[in-house]
């Protein structure tokens, strides 16, 4: 019997992560916070401890064979700068070194593709870019190069960790859901007849787990794995869904910096629905600054990664949400 931790399980790659896991015959501890509606209804051990108490958490992992850290506040609007570096940052100081303490055999750390620098954007952004190292990134693209470099620093103490880093992760499972999976049922539900000019690489969750898995095994000591799939417009993405419900729901594209003018009207929708934002200059920051060539050939060469095609994403998408949700 395997035995993984995790934290970070009740996030839409977190709790796809242990489905994938207790599929594959693995027991499994979930470090919880306070929402877990994704997990409620698997078999796992929920383990109510702070990602700072390194003590307990040691204790807690003992017997496990891999700890897979994924808990992180991925915000881009209304960011308390202190209080995600502070958890994405010391907390992956404290996981490490309780992974330390507990002698665990392995640590897969789930960073970001913005943990790199994304300029110059027409170069193939590949492991050996830098990380992000100034303080005009985003908040949420520094911290996690800084938590990054706490897992280097466990490495060299002689913890065997590796390191992912998925582009924009969509797909089924995402109970909460996030801001990728309200803009594809605002998109199927007519919400969104005008696709900004605009796109990103997209990655189904369920390829990220399936390489984190393989990673347990093949991932090399203190190695970062890109764990991309392939750049799609908005109007790609609203003509496949398009496609898949048979209705009329794309009616054109809209220029990139329309975004602009609609930000008062997302913060006010915002603030009339208690949802969040789906547009903000955070997220404009990012579709603005990306590379959009990034290669994914390590992991397909050590993980055996192969991004599933978007049309497939897509329709399992819409498929788990009609199944799970009243959209």
């Amino acid at each position: 019997m395997k035995n993984a931790f995790i934290t970070g399980a009740s996030g839409h790659l977190g709790s796809c992560l242990v489905r994938y896991l207790l599929k594959d015959n693995w027991t499994v501890k979930c470090l919880v916070n306070n929402d877990t509606r994704s997990i409620d209804c698997l078999d796992v051990e929920k383990i109510y401890v702070s990602i700072f108490d390194e003590p307990n958490l040691a204790n807690a992992m003992i017997g496990c064979d891999v700890v897979f850290h994924l808990a992180a506040i991925v915000a881009q609007e209304r960011v308390d700068y202190k209080n995600m570096k502070k958890v994405n940052v010391e907390g992956t100081k404290s996981i490490c070194n309780a992974a330390l303490k507990s002698k665990m055999n392995k640590l897969i750390y789930f960073s970001s593709i913005h943990a790199f620098n994304q300029f110059p954007y027409q170069t193939v952004l590949d492991e050996k870019r830098k990380l992000v190292d100034t303080q005009s990134a985003s908040s949420y693209d520094l911290t996690k190069a800084m938590a990054q470099k706490e897992v280097y620093k466990a490495v060299e103490k002689g913890l065997d960790a590796s390191i992912l880093h998925p582009t924009g992760v969509i797909g089924p499972y995402d109970y909460k859901p996030s801001r990728m999976g309200q803009v594809i049922m605002d998109i199927k539900n007519k919400r969104m007849p005008l696709a900004i000019k605009a796109g990103y690489n997209w990655v189904d969750v369920r390829d990220v787990c399936s390489a984190a898995i393989k990673c347990v095994r093949h991932g090399k000591k203190g190695q970062n794995y890109i764990i991309s799939g392939r750049w799609q417009s908005f109007k790609d993405l609203s003509i496949i869904i398009q496609e898949k419900i048979d209705k009329k729901i794309y009616y054109g594209e809209i220029p990139f910096l329309f975004l602009y003018i609609i930000l008062p009207f997302s913060k006010l929708w915002s603030l009339l629905t208690k949802k969040r934002e789906l547009i903000n200059l955070g997220s404009i920051y990012t579709l603005k600054n990306q590379c959009l060539k990034i290669s994914y050939e390590l992991a397909k060469k050590e993980l055996n990664h192969k991004p599933r095609s978007i049309h497939s994403t897509i329709s399992d998408t819409l498929s788990w949400f009609d199944s799970e949700h009243d959209i």
